[in-house]
Formats: C-alpha cells, sequence, structure tokens
C-alpha cells in the first residue's frame, strides 16, 4: 500500500533522522464491531471538540461517540477523530478523496476510533511524558515522545529547540472499509504546541463522562 504523506507546510525545517518509524498495527475495537455487526446504533456528539488547526485550514478534530449493539445493548465508548488535511503533489495518485462534509473541497478527510481503554492510557502517557517537556530544549539532539492507539501513531519531537507534534492514521479510505484508501495519513504542526494542555483537558472531560 502507498504511503500517503499530508503536511501543513513544503517546508521542512526538522531532521527526518530525529524521527522514529510511523508503525501502526491494529483494528479499534470500535472499527471491528461496526463491521462484525449488521444491526447496531452510532451516536456522536459533536457539542464540544477538541480540536487541532494549522495556518492553512487543516483540521484534527476528537469527539466523544458510542456504539450500541442494537440485540444486545451492550455499548462500546470512544472517541472518533476526523482530520481533514491537504494532498502534496502526486502524493495521493491513485487514493479515493472524500467529499462528505469537508470543509475545503481541495482536501481530503480520514477517520479512525480510540477505544475507551486506549483514551485512558494516552491521557495518562500524555500527563505524564509530554506535557512536562513542551518547553524542552536541545542543543545538537533531538527526543520524540510517542503513544500508539491501534488505528493512530502520535509523537512530540524536540529537534534542537524547535518542537513538533505529528499524528499519523490509518488510512481507511472515505467509507471506512480500507476501499480507494493509502497506508497513512499524516497532521503535524508547530504552532499549536502551547495549546496542547488546552486540548489534553478537552479529552480528559470526554473520558471522565464514558461509562
Amino acid at each position: 500500500m502507498k504511503l500517503v504523506l499530508l503536511c501543513l507546510s513544503f517546508v521542512f525545517t526538522f531532521n527526518v533522522n530525529a524521527q522514529v518509524q510511523r508503525a501502526i498495527n491494529g483494528t479499534s475495537v470500535v472499527r471491528e464491531n461496526i463491521i462484525a455487526n449488521s444491526e447496531f446504533h452510532f451516536f456522536r456528539d459533536w457539542t464540544k471538540m477538541a480540536t487541532f488547526k494549522s495556518g492553512i485550514g487543516e483540521t484534527v478534530e476528537l469527539f466523544p461517540i458510542i456504539f450500541t449493539n442494537a440485540i444486545t445493548k451492550s455499548e462500546i465508548y470512544g472517541l472518533q477523530l476526523d482530520v481533514e488535511v491537504k494532498p502534496r503533489n502526486n502524493e495521493m495518485r491513485g487514493v479515493v478523496y472524500s467529499g462528505i462534509g469537508l470543509k475545503n473541497k481541495d482536501f481530503v478527510k480520514r477517520s479512525i476510533f480510540i477505544d475507551k481503554s486506549e483514551v485512558s492510557k494516552m491521557i495518562a502517557y500524555m500527563e505524564r511524558d509530554v506535557i512536562p517537556h513542551l518547553k524542552d530544549s536541545y542543543k545538537d539532539k533531538s527526543k520524540e515522545y510517542v503513544f500508539k492507539t491501534r488505528e493512530m501513531f502520535f509523537a512530540f519531537l524536540i529537534d534542537g529547540k524547535d518542537a513538533r507534534i505529528t499524528m499519523h492514521i490509518s488510512d481507511y479510505g472515505p467509507l471506512g472499509d480500507g476501499t480507494g484508501g493509502g497506508a497513512q495519513i499524516e497532521f503535524w504542526t508547530e504552532t499549536q504546541v502551547d495549546d496542547f494542555p488546552k486540548f489534553l483537558a478537552t479529552i480528559k472531560a470526554f473520558y471522565l463522562n464514558m461509562k
């Protein structure tokens, strides 16, 4: 499968060798149940979202979801992450675009799911390992903090005096079934690093309301 790299800018100031391999392996429990069950309810709450935005209009949005089996009434809580980014030249060849809900027709939109158990671990990791180091810097050194879910690779990279947050997500295509997708989609930002504590606080509020 092709590697789909979608970035906020075409000017790279970071040392590529400072980044570890962006490997994602697995499928969320939420997605597994969507695929396996023929009768279910799917609840999304857009009243409040955790959001990152770039200067060219690219976005990452997270919000709570609930999968309910229509027969057993069992519920699965989690988050949906929507990413909307601008393709770089020639990097989306053969990949199907999605026009559903797009804010910008020149962008591509994809979604993944983060299971409740992963949300808990993600909050704990980011509070312990990322938040305390947002202002760190090095001289001729780099350090990267990584957290992975089944469908997402999150990284906070400090390269010298520069800092970047990156999110790679599995590309399941516009319909979420793998058709018309690539391998990964990438969102990264340098300007939003200082806003990360607010982003994480919103995710924590979502988690506290999950059963």
